[in-house]
């Protein structure tokens, strides 16, 4: 994850014209009005999504990792978790107003946030290497050098011009388009530590004083860095060693703050003399743990803390109001539902935070009203991975990384069966450093039996509901599973990029799909070590459709029962047509197909019987 923090301006500015793109038509925000949708989404087949059950709601925080103030006092938050609005706005008592900058795209890697006396809004963009501006009247512009860019942290000085800490370079881009740039690798004065790898390792903060002078923290080498508004190096600030300053922010007195990796805040005075350290109240051991300052109007102090969901707004060290997240009633990736009558089962989580947000079920009905959060009957109501979960009877089945908890229909605990192994009846379980993964899927089979996707034992397994071994049959690395009335069965194999439908027996009936990007395709993407395929399936047999989330290229492709090829619904967007990472599928007894849009935190239900064909 990147964090870094913006900045307030005190004199207005001129816009930035620099390597403008205007093909993409990005939001224009009134702090008075509302915000339009931004980034062009590129659907194969529109749609409008009928009911959407958000996992954050507009006003709370999910995933903040930087912030600024304008002139007005209006604190603009950078939430990684808002896709189709990534910066939320706030009043000056912390009141929400409105959001602006959709993701622009699938590899983008928003990192921090600007504001400039106009009120033109800077998003930094490690992922597409580029900064972007939204204004009130223009499309969003996209900032961006010839040379190898990393735009890790923004701010703008008193002239207008941007400065963009950028590895082991600092850009300064002036309003009229000139582009200048000091600094290199290295340990010397006026060199930043810089470590080459597959992630961005270098220095993480930028400010500027009252008079435009240039603070850098200089994440690996211990300390801050001032130099003149030319890039000539002035003074180092040593922060203690194995500190790690994360942020600078520097006020009109000339204190200096600092947030570093280990949890302190501290504040040096113009000479680098330390006037007070203090441990903020985060907790840094669980989740990601990072925390980013930002200077606001009157000399106040933001202090995000991603893992609390949380920006505080901070005066003489006091509080004088905080922007909070309360994900009581919210989950972050969607990744399986499951529906009964006029209830709908949410299972998310997210391997990559704090532990408030891993691993939940959650129960709302077709409107997107919380019924109840369900809890495990062991582990201390915590579930160990839930993945998948199926109605059968009044009875909720879920799959928990290696077991079968058994729920009644308002989601109270029955009991549990099931274990770990390579015997009947065992689940296989695999090591993904230091996540543990299970099975892929759930389903109900013949004779009301539980079909089992257990994928790492390379095999379906049939289960009764009173967890006897009834049966099985061979599948290489089976994912996501749908059955029909016959009891045939309907294996996703994600890393092959394609579907095989099997008899009640386990025969090979049918096959279709392969890894590609044409129609009947399936994008097969090499993320972070491991090939994602498609990863949600649903049978329409009174339509005689079957249903496949093309995870990796951000739709849902559909085919006829025999694996004919019929259409594409969807795109990457962030939009009510669009889709980001969409994963598991459901239909409900009145044929809506509901889809958990993961990356896009949200659950959303599609009318396909109005969609042509």
């Amino acid at each position: 994850m990147i964090l870094a923090a913006g900045c307030f301006q005190k004199k207005p500015v001129d816009s930035v014209q620099t390597g403008a793109d205007n093909s993409q038509e990005g939001p224009r925000q009134d702090l008075e009005g509302q915000v339009n949708p931004g980034p062009s989404e590129s659907p194969s087949q529109h749609f409008a999504a009928q009911v959407v059950i958000r996992g954050i709601e507009d006003e709370s925080l999910g995933m903040p990792v930087a912030a600024c103030q304008d002139r007005e006092g209006n604190t603009y938050v950078l939430d990684l978790y808002s896709t189709d609005g990534i910066v939320k706005v706030f009043d000056y008592q912390g009141k929400y107003r409105l959001k602006m900058a959709p993701l622009q795209e699938p590899e983008s890697q928003p990192a921090d946030v600007a504001v400039d006396g106009q009120g033109n809004v800077y998003v930094a963009d490690l992922g597409l290497r580029a900064v972007f501006r939204y204004s009130h009247e223009k499309p969003a512009e996209k900032i961006q050098p010839p040379e190898d860019f990393y735009p890790r942290s923004v701010t703008v000085d008193s002239e207008g011009n941007l400065l963009v800490l950028s590895f082991d370079r600092v850009y300064r881009i002036s309003p009229d388009g000139q582009v200048s740039s000091f600094g290199e690798s290295g340990e010397g004065e006026g060199q930043f530590g810089a470590a080459g790898s597959e992630f961005y390792n270098g220095p993480s903060g930028i400010d500027v004083d009252k008079n435009d002078n240039i603070y850098v923290a200089d994440t690996l080498n211990n300390r801050i860095q001032k130099f003149s508004p030319e890039g000539k190096f002035l003074k180092a600030y040593p922060v203690k060693d194995s500190e790690s300053p994360q942020d600078v922010v520097v006020q009109d007195d000339g204190s200096i703050f600092t947030v570093t990796l280990s949890g302190n805040l501290i504040r040096m005075d113009s000479e680098g003399n330390v006037l007070k350290a203090e441990e903020l109240q985060e907790d840094f051991q669980k989740g990601w743990g990072f925390v980013s300052i930002a200077g606001g109007r009157e000399n106040t102090l933001l202090v995000v803390s991603a893992d609390q969901h949380r920006v505080k707004v901070l005066s003489d060290d006091r509080e004088v109001y905080s922007i909070k997240g309360d994900m009581s009633d919210g989950f972050i990736y969607p990744h399986n539902i499951a529906i009964a009558g006029d209830n709908v089962v949410i299972i998310g989580g997210d391997p990559f935070s704090s532990d408030d947000l891993n691993n939940r079920v959650m129960m709302f009905d077709k409107n997107g009203a919380l019924i109840s959060e369900i809890f495990s009957g062991y582990n201390g109501g915590r579930f160990f991975g839930p993945k998948d979960a199926v109605f059968l009877n009044d009875r909720l089945y879920l799959l928990d990384l290696d077991m079968i908890s058994v729920f009644d229909k308002a989601g109270s605990f029955i009991t549990s069966f099931g274990g770990r192994g390579e015997k009947p009846g065992d689940f296989g379980v695999f090591d993904n450093y230091g996540q543990e993964m299970g099975p892929a899927g759930i389903s109900v089979g013949k004779d009301s039996l539980l079909l089992i996707s257990d994928t790492y034992n390379d095999r379906i397994q049939k289960i009764s509901v009173e967890g006897k071994y009834a049966g099985g049959f061979e599948v290489s690395s089976p994912g996501p599973i749908a059955s029909d009335k016959d009891g045939n069965i309907y294996a996703v194999l994600p890393v092959e990029a394609k579907v095989v439908k099997f008899s009640p027996e386990g025969k090979k009936l049918l096959e279709f799909g392969k890894p590609g990007t044409s129609e009947g395709e399936f994008f097969l993407e090499n993320g972070e070590g491991d090939l994602q395929g498609p990863d949600g399936i649903a049978v329409d047999e009174q339509k005689g459709l079957i249903y496949v989330s093309d995870t990796a290229a951000h739709r849902i492709e559909v085919f006829d029962s025999r694996g004919n090829y019929i259409k594409s619904i969807g795109g990457f967007g962030t939009g009510e047509n669009g889709f980001y990472y969409p994963r598991s599928l459901a239909l409900d007894r009145e044929g809506f197909l509901w889809v958990a849009d993961s990356g896009n935190h949200r659950v959303v239900r599609l009318d396909v019987g109005m969609m042509a064909q």
